[in-house]
């Protein structure tokens, strides 16, 4: 049946395979693979991420549990100044993701930017739940806590496309 339809990309209807154009959008329908981006096309797609990896995700994830270990389990028992409650907490999580963001875009093979926010997704409730066990002093509302930990993953978000640039470069795959 696939062989013998194309679907829309844009509204979904089936066409027949020899459609060039949807008959209920209009718009352009083509075979899968079928045919070449132009030049334009291609420049327009530079950025997009092709396919999405659970194993990026648990590389990111691994990442910002090693790094959080660190910061917010292991530091404070060593630096006895060092007490990562509430906001800080939450801001010193914010940067360990927007680091771990920058290296999972940068070690991952073709562009992952999803991979690294969905690992700082996970990685918010354990976080959250961790640094709101630990605050005695500067505890701050739920909301506060959802919301900075949303931010962070948006955070996360950039540092994984900062990371993919700075493969892009270094690796002489910039198509720019």
């Amino acid at each position: 049946m696939a062989a013998t339809e194309i679907v829309c990309p844009m509204c979904g209807f089936k066409n027949p395979s020899t459609a060039a154009r949807c008959s209920s959008c209009g718009a352009r329908v083509e075979a899968l693979g079928a045919a070449e981006l132009s030049a334009e096309e291609e420049h327009a797609k530079r950025h997009q991420q092709e396919n999405f990896e659970w194993k990026w995700v648990a590389v990111a994830f691994a990442i910002y549990f090693v790094l959080q270990a660190f910061f917010l389990g292991a530091l404070p028992i060593v630096i006895s100044n060092y007490d990562p409650q509430g906001l800080s907490g939450l801001m010193i999580s914010a940067a360990v993701w927007f680091v771990g963001g920058i290296i999972v875009g940068f070690i991952s093979p073709g562009k992952t930017f999803i991979e690294p926010a969905v690992g700082a997704l996970l990685a918010v409730v354990p976080t959250v739940a961790w640094i709101m066990y630990i605050s005695d002093v500067y505890q701050l509302s739920i909301m506060a806590y959802v919301v900075s930990g949303l931010l962070g993953v948006m955070i996360t978000l950039f540092g994984a496309f900062l990371g993919e640039k700075i493969q892009m470069s270094t690796r002489g795959h910039s198509k720019a």
